[in-house]
Parts: C-alpha cells; structure tokens; sequence
C-alpha cells in the first residue's frame, strides 16, 4: 500500500498522479450517478405509461350505461330476430338469457305470444351516456 503523503509533501509527479486519481473518482461518480437516474428515469415512465393504460382499458371496457328502447314487432319477426339487433354478447352470456330478461320485461309467459303490432320494451347498452 502507498504510504500517504500531505498534497505540500509531494514532487510534481505525484501530485499529477494523485489529481488524475481523484478525476478518475470524480467522474466514476459522476457516470454512476447518471446511471442510477437513467435506471429511475426508466422505471418512472414505464409505471405512468402502464397506470395509464390500464385505467384507459377500464375507462372503455367497464363503462357500459344500460338503456331501454321500445320496438314495434314486424309480421314474421320472433324474439330471436329482434335479439340478433340488440344482444350485447359483453353483458348477456348467450342469447337465451337476453330473450328472458325481455320476457320478464314485457310479462310474457312463452317467447312464442309476441303478434305483429306488438309493442315490446328491450334493453341494449352503449358506451354513449344519454341524460
């Protein structure tokens, strides 16, 4: 090991090399310093980027307003047709389902009573909210 000298003590040639030290120090400080911001500045941005699709995924995907609308049913339409227009497959397993809430609705027994002239109340969702 070096034996330690005072700066006043040391020939000019020690004390470059001893200046050239404390530089090299100096600047390994320096590059780890930025490194470690790099690394901080990295992991900031892919948390905001991925908190803030994730809430953009939940804003479109969870936000679905229920409506009702009234339907005039045609000579040879069924439930099923009508079910075609306004099933959500996102919030109705299968159609059957769909047909069931209508025959709830509407206080129907058998999916089969509905005539033409007929006035029924379904339901249908949108991402639109209608005041």
């Amino acid at each position: 090991m070096r034996e330690s000298k005072k700066i006043c003590e040391m020939t000019d040639r020690e004390l470059r090399e001893y200046k050239r030290i404390i530089r090299r120090r100096r600047e390994r400080r320096v590059r780890f310093l930025f490194m470690v911001m790099a690394v901080w500045s990295i992991l900031i941005c892919v948390v905001s980027y991925h908190s803030l699709t994730s809430s953009a995924k939940n804003d479109t995907a969870d936000v679905m307003f229920k409506y009702y609308t009234s339907v005039t049913v045609e000579a040879g339409d069924n439930l099923w047709s009508i079910a075609n227009q306004y099933v959500d497959y996102h919030q109705y397993k299968d159609k059957d389902t769909y047909i069931e809430e209508v025959c709830s609705i509407n206080n129907l027994d058998d999916a089969a009573e509905i005539r033409a002239g007929q006035r029924l109340i379904v339901p249908y969702y949108s991402v639109e909210f209608v005041k």
